[in-house]
């Protein structure tokens, strides 16, 4: 008998050093920009802390919702951390069930956020995400053509101010203020949605409902894309395709309004404009509010086994100065962590963009970004995707002249529909 508890209590001893092992160790997946960044913060996290092993995998950005959800739904074969969008990739694996709430971890330090970042890692009050980056609503332009064109770009602060400026600039260079998809369900998602919220209005209401057609913002909104396609400063081009690309590079556009991450994106585009570029805050109805464009967070599902190491290493890339420092520096995004903002690196002028201290103006920008955008499970069907309701109702109000008022009659009776 005392042979036989001896064994036992040695296979139980055995058994809690490998459980104890594999807790340890986590798996984290991640898009775009950040698995280089990620690999190179889980090198260095790891020499600090030689017990822990951190996986880095790349997921492709149209492969990470739907091998999170199918991960989900065999509750397993996922990874312990990961990296999603702001909003609507929360909302929705949250109702789900997919998520870890960790609130506990996270709210504590919620005001080292930036406001509209905190308030995107959060669905019906609870937390599930650690805010990773952001995508203040920003008007990157180039100052050459306003120079030629005898624009202030400081004067610009309202639509009413952007068209006008637009139409100058047409006129004395024959550049385009912007690229213009009408046709094209991106207009929505580039430029509707992150005016939309500058503006405060909204799609749903807090409770998850629909109110598309019920905000007299959002037909506000709509009545300046209207203008701005009548205006004709708009260039029919889509992004991420190549005669965007073209446009861009060969300055066939003087702005580009997009999110602040997207700083990474034109140095790559357009390395040869370099110095020709500046960005400030993009237009609104009023200067003192702004939008967002996009962001991500980087959540822990339901069925990881090794919470609090996810936890602890997602604070250590996004709530720490080293980590955001770097993840800024190397992946080219805007941080959601406030501290950051302070610091000799953050301040720093950036050559691409004429010795501007770019990362400094879009701290600025994100203070202003306003945190009432309201996400739900349905945000993609409704507005995200190609064919969606609001998408596909706004191409028919700019270009087959569709009336305002049916256009988002007929999209609030689609939401409807789809969410019954």
């Amino acid at each position: 008998m005392k042979k036989t508890l001896i064994i036992t209590l040695t296979l139980i001893f055995a058994l809690s050093l490998t459980m104890g092992a594999a807790a340890e160790e986590i798996t984290v997946w991640g898009w775009g920009v950040y698995p280089d960044t990620l690999e190179v913060l889980a090198d260095r996290y790891e020499e600090e802390n030689p017990d822990h092993t951190i996986n880095v995998e790349l997921i492709g950005w149209g492969d990470m919702v739907p091998r999170l959800q199918a991960a989900m739904s065999a509750g397993t074969g996922g990874p312990d951390l990961a990296t999603v969008n702001l909003g609507t990739h929360i909302a929705s694996f949250a109702e789900l069930g997919g998520l870890t709430d960790i609130s506990e971890y996270v709210d504590p330090m919620a005001d080292q956020f930036t406001a509209a970042a905190y308030a995107g890692s959060r669905y019906k009050d609870t937390t599930y995400g650690i805010p990773a980056d952001i995508g203040p609503y920003t008007m990157f332009y180039r100052k050459d053509i306003f120079e030629d064109a005898g624009v202030d770009p400081e004067s610009i602060e309202t639509w009413d101010d952007y068209i006008e400026a637009g139409k100058t600039i047409e006129a004395e260079t024959g550049a385009k203020m912007l690229p213009w998809p009408t046709t094209h369900y991106e207009l929505g998602n580039w430029n509707f949605e992150p005016a939309l919220r500058a503006a405060g209005g909204n799609f749903f209401d807090k409770q998850g409902a629909p109110i598309v057609d019920k905000l007299s913002i959002n037909y506000k909104v709509i009545e300046v894309m209207q203008e701005i396609t009548d205006s004709g400063i708009g260039l029919e081009a889509t992004p991420w395709t190549t005669p965007w690309n073209a446009a861009i590079q060969n300055g066939d556009v003087a702005t580009i309004l997009a999110g602040g991450w997207f700083i990474g994106n034109i140095t790559e585009i357009a390395p040869e404009t370099s110095g020709n570029w500046r960005v400030m805050q993009a237009p609104n109805f009023t200067g003192k509010a702004a939008g967002s464009m996009g962001g991500t967070a980087m959540v822990v599902p339901s069925n990881s086994e090794n919470v609090e190491l996810a936890v602890e290493f997602a604070k250590y890339v996004l709530a720490t100065e080293e980590g955001t420092e770097f993840l800024f520096q190397d992946a080219g995004v805007m941080p959601a962590y406030r501290p950051v903002f302070e610091s000799e690196a953050f301040n720093k002028e950036v050559e691409f963009f004429g010795g501007q201290k770019v990362w400094q103006k879009l701290a600025e920008i994100s203070e202003k970004e306003l945190a009432t955008w309201n996400a739900t499970p349905y945000s993609t069907q409704a507005f995200g995707a190609e064919g969606a309701p609001v998408n596909l109702q706004l191409t028919r109000i700019l270009t087959d002249r569709v009336e305002l008022d049916e256009g988002l009659e007929e999209a609030q009776n689609a939401i409807e529909d789809l969410m019954e």
